[in-house]
């Protein structure tokens, strides 16, 4: 190291734009701001930057950086998830992948004396098995939708979906089926403030699946609702 090197190491920094400079909070200013506009158009500004990234390195910042520098990055861990997507009504929805245990095709929805509603639509046979029916679009309030002839987005005809949580075992009918979707966790979005009522008090989120929304449900909740109904 020259002899000029030492003499700078050994003077202190004089900090002058933080005192009568641009970040000074006296009333006293540097008489070069009127010409200059800013300190860090000043050469005495610019040469002591260059003198701080150049000093000497002491050891203990030295083997404080190298073990920073040679620590491997994090890994990011993405947590993937599944969704089974289906439409009820005019509105797209999903459900855990792992809720869903089959699904068949429609058969007769058989309704129970005094007990059946918007909601608890009856019982339906499933392989030889009377299961309760419910309605999850009725639990929405989503209106009945048509679907259109000519309608090109066309994935499937009516199915039922059977369903279970935690020994509560379910089958609700379904518009059309879509499938299992993957997601990352972070692709689950809020709900729009402008979402209210049922939907939102039913919903975890939306899913972007393709060029539709979905509303990805709270599992929990409806089926603490839905068993509210037997």
């Amino acid at each position: 190291m020259s002899d000029q090197h030492l003499r700078e190491e050994r003077t202190p920094v004089q900090d002058c734009w933080n005192q009568v400079g641009i970040w000074g909070e006296g009333k006293e200013r540097c008489p070069r701001l009127a010409e200059l506009g800013h300190c860090r158009n000043c050469p005495v500004y610019s040469h002591t930057g260059r003198r701080l990234l150049e000093r000497v390195i002491d050891d203990g910042d030295r083997i404080e950086w190298t073990r920073a520098f040679a620590r491997p990055p994090e890994k990011k861990v993405s947590t993937i998830r599944s969704a089974f997507i289906f439409r009820a009504g005019g509105e797209w929805l999903g459900l855990p992948a792992g809720l869903i245990q089959e699904v068949v095709d429609m058969g007769k929805i058989h309704s129970l004396p005094h007990k059946s509603n918007k909601v608890l639509r009856g019982l339906v046979n499933i392989r030889g098995k009377l299961e309760i029916c419910f309605s999850i679009g009725a639990v929405l309030g989503i209106d009945r939708f048509e679907k259109p002839t000519t309608w090109q987005r066309y994935l499937s005809p009516e199915r039922l979906v059977v369903a279970a949580r935690e020994g509560q075992r379910i089958v609700f009918p379904v518009s059309e089926v879509y499938g299992t979707f993957r997601y990352a966790e972070g692709m689950l979005q809020q709900l729009p403030i402008t979402v209210s009522g049922s939907k939102a008090a039913f919903s975890k989120g939306i899913l972007c699946v393709e060029e539709f929304e979905v509303g990805f449900l709270n599992d929990k909740i409806l089926f603490d609702t839905l068993m509210r109904y037997l």
